[in-house]
């Protein structure tokens, strides 16, 4: 059997707010696309739906919105 890698607890851990969704961490909102850094140890605290990033080099450009008509579009 393979063994579990076990995770730092105080690891910073990206969490990217989930397209129209809203995320609350600590008292505070988090809209569409928004992304939280937090230690891995409260990722649980982190209400809303969010999506954890394998890092932070992969937190994408919140103008790249895909399904999302381009600037200047006359599609409403």
């Amino acid at each position: 059997m393979a063994k579990q890698v076990e995770k730092d607890p105080n690891e910073i851990v990206h969490l990217q707010v989930q397209e129209g969704g809203t995320a609350y961490y600590q008292g505070k909102a988090f809209g569409d696309r928004g992304t939280i850094q937090v230690p891995r140890h409260a990722v649980g605290s982190v209400e809303g739906p969010v999506t954890e990033l394998a890092s932070g080099d992969d937190v994408p450009d919140v103008s790249d919105r895909p399904n999302r008509p381009g600037k200047g579009s006359r599609v409403a």
